[in-house]
């Protein structure tokens, strides 16, 4: 999807150069990043402005026109977010960052401009949010798989026009741009789809049913300016012209400890997905904060995998909710353990666990459905085989499904990297190698 084809020691390279002028590598990311960002707008005539002003004071020129555009691009103009007048800019650092993305632009071809490859970029350039914030993009067939399992059984209950859905760990965006495409255009299953409206009211549903919050100012802002894109590619205009009353619920704000923010209001969700960072806080008295906060799954040298389930099991998920996550094989029995604490006692015997089967050949992958025995449990069709189970009719009394979706896929090269599944929805040209070495997790109760 996307046509980086560097190294990540280039995006390094690139970033100590502009450190120099700089004097830290944070803001060398961000004025690297910005450029990208700004180039992607005006390549793709969403900028308000035909001809992008040239150097430094220009970018800086053009980040105050974008973030007029609308209101959820404000951040692109906030101090705090872009800390870019601070910490100007020189002529040879600004001639070597036009000279690398003349060389290597951040965009996919020039019918997409989803983003997908300044979200990889972001990650690449900025070591702070790599290491110390465990930023790590999710690739798009993982996405996919995410949403599956979770927003869209999520549309079928409660409807394309009123489900919600929220990435606590939204970083660049990968996966919210991957669900407003899914709300935007649903899924058709069966021969009769259920009536669903196209055009700019179905921009308007996808931009209201999809939420992100990241703990990263500036990635929430990235998130916030590709979900306008896509918007504004669909209409057929600038970000000028998508109107301002449309909401684009990203914020910037700690998911584990923020109760102030609105989009973290609790059982809000109808599908809450993510892929959270792994690793433990390093400040101690965060560290503390979430222990406090998350006592029964955050004990020990805990990963932020645990209380993000527990996050958006106990607290951002509707009753009834669809839960998916991406988490490493090393967390995969805390994970488990932290789902098995929310499953009614009553119900941890009546789980099925039957439907085991392969996602693709030549790994160790595993696709596991859990569910209450019920009148579709294990339905077949006329000809013997499990086919399509049916959706369980409602009943008073109380029900599960928790599905578990384990990659671990074994070493085909040096590096350790397993094959893309055949059924991802890549075509063949695009497939390459990702390292597989995460679990997903998708859970539903009702109480």
């Amino acid at each position: 999807m996307t046509t980086r084809t560097l190294s990540p020691a280039s995006y390094d390279r690139l970033t100590a150069t502009v450190a120099r002028d700089t004097g830290e590598r944070r803001t060398a990311a961000l004025w690297i990043h910005a450029a990208a960002l700004v180039r992607h707008a005006y390549d793709h005539g969403l900028a308000p402005a035909d001809d992008r002003p040239p150097g430094p004071d220009g970018l800086l020129k053009s980040l105050e026109n974008l973030a007029n555009c609308h209101p959820a691009l404000a951040p692109l103009a906030d101090p705090a977010v872009l800390p870019l007048r601070e910490q100007p800019l020189g002529a040879a650092a600004w001639a070597a960052v036009e000279e690398f993305w003349d060389r290597h632009p951040a965009l996919e071809d020039e019918r997409r401009v989803d983003g997908y490859a300044l979200g990889d970029a972001y990650q690449l350039l900025s070591e702070e949010a790599r290491k110390g914030r465990a930023l790590c993009q999710t690739p798009p067939w993982v996405a996919r798989l995410l949403l599956r399992l979770s927003l869209e059984p999520a549309m079928e209950e409660w409807g394309p026009a009123d489900v919600r859905m929220i990435d606590p760990a939204c970083g660049t965006g990968h996966i919210a741009v991957a669900a407003f495409h899914m709300v935007r255009v649903p899924p058709v299953h069966g021969r009769r789809p259920s009536p669903v409206e196209y055009g700019p009211r179905a921009v308007e549903r996808a931009l209201a049913a999809v939420s992100g919050v990241d703990l990263d100012a500036y990635a929430a802002a990235l998130t916030a300016y590709r979900l306008l894109a896509c918007s504004a590619h669909v209409l057929g205009v600038g970000l000028d012209r998508v109107p301002a009353s449309w909401p684009v619920n990203v914020a910037a704000a700690d998911s584990l400890l923020d109760r102030t923010e609105p989009l973290l209001a609790a059982g809000a969700y109808h599908a809450c997905v993510a892929n959270p960072p792994y690793i433990t806080p390093k400040d101690p008295a965060i560290r503390d904060q979430v222990r406090a906060a998350y006592p029964q799954v955050a004990a020990g040298k805990y990963s932020l995998a645990l209380p993000f389930t527990a996050l958006m099991l106990d607290r951002l998920a509707t009753p009834g909710g669809f839960v998916a996550q991406l988490t490493a094989n090393v967390h995969e029995k805390g994970v488990r353990q932290a789902i098995r604490h929310r499953v009614p006692s009553s119900l941890r015997r009546a789980l099925d666990h039957r439907h085991l089967r392969r996602l693709h050949p030549g790994a160790r992958n595993t696709h596991l459905h859990s569910r209450a025995p019920g009148p579709a449990a294990g339905r077949r069709n006329g000809h013997g085989d499990p086919g399509q189970r049916r959706r369980a009719p409602r009943s008073r009394g109380p029900r599960a499904r928790a599905c578990l979706e384990s990659d671990r896929g074994r070493s085909r090269q040096s590096a350790g990297l397993g094959p893309v599944p055949s059924g991802c929805g890549l075509r063949p040209a695009q497939r390459g190698t990702h390292p597989i070495r995460c679990c997903v997790f998708a859970f539903c109760c009702v109480l």
